[in-house]
């Protein structure tokens, strides 16, 4: 295999406790009722007799599904009351997705589609890619993603649905105010340029993007791949850009809808 075919992914000795904790994570997420319930509960919170009626399972099946999506730190419960009835309202827990949740799960699958997997342990990798297409169906649609990796922005996510993205860190106190479908990095990642240059510009080209480094400092990288500056370059699901190098650098992860 060649360097640039090695390029992105990961080798790993198939360790039986990583496999096993990650076929349970697996199995945590590819039950369709749960994804039935991130989907009701992506917009606004809701409690388990909301959620039971609008996925059809029962009440104490629900709970469990709620449990397991709770315990994977995928969504949060918090207090709140009931809808009125006959008998008034009641406090109760109500869940919603943890803010960042969903796109945590994203990056967690791209990272494992990268792992070099033995020949017998093929099928987790079978399993891995039939739910990302899923998650990209069921909950976040057909719209491409850009995942923050690391820092105070780590799984914020940004729908790629702008025919210009610029991309660059928050200008502070700068009367600059940036525009809609902006990707700003907060003050936290230095080595990025300011939004006002910007440091990068994503363009859609008949649905393929692509990249180009507006002559900043720490430059932009691909897959580790220096790109040259003031050109296009394209993205593909998957891959990695980086905005200049160093603990104050800024990392985004690619997502494509599966076709």
């Amino acid at each position: 295999m060649s360097d640039e075919e090695n390029r992105g992914t990961l080798f790993i000795e198939n360790d039986d406790d990583f496999l096993n904790e990650l076929s349970e994570y697996l199995d945590v997420l590819s039950n369709p009722v749960r994804l039935k319930i991130l989907k009701y509960i992506e917009k606004e919170p809701h409690d388990v007799r909301e959620i039971s009626y609008e996925v059809g399972v029962s009440y104490e099946n629900t709970k469990k599904h709620i449990q397991k999506l709770h315990l994977a730190g995928i969504i949060r419960k918090e207090t709140g009351v009931s809808s009125r009835k006959s008998k008034g309202i009641h406090p109760v827990w109500k869940y919603s997705i943890m803010p960042g949740g969903i796109e945590a799960v994203f990056r967690n699958l791209q990272v494992f589609s990268e792992i070099n997997l033995a020949p017998d342990n093929a099928f987790i990798g079978e399993r891995i890619q039939n739910l990302k297409k899923r998650l990209s169906d069921d909950v976040s649609g057909d719209t491409p993603l850009l995942f923050i990796v690391g820092g105070p922005d780590d799984g914020k996510a940004y729908p790629l649905d702008k025919p210009v993205m610029r991309i660059g860190r928050s200008d502070g106190n700068s009367t600059y105010v940036p525009k809609d479908g902006d990707v700003v990095f907060p003050d936290f990642y230095g080595a990025v340029s300011r939004i006002s240059k910007p440091h990068c510009t994503l363009y859609d080209e008949g649905g393929s993007w692509y990249i180009e480094d507006k002559s900043s400092t720490g430059g932009t990288y691909i897959n580790g791949e220096l790109i040259e500056k003031e050109i296009r370059h394209r993205i593909n699901d998957g891959d990695i850009i980086e905005l200049s190098t160093g603990a104050r650098s800024g990392k985004i992860v690619v997502s494509y809808p599966e076709e």
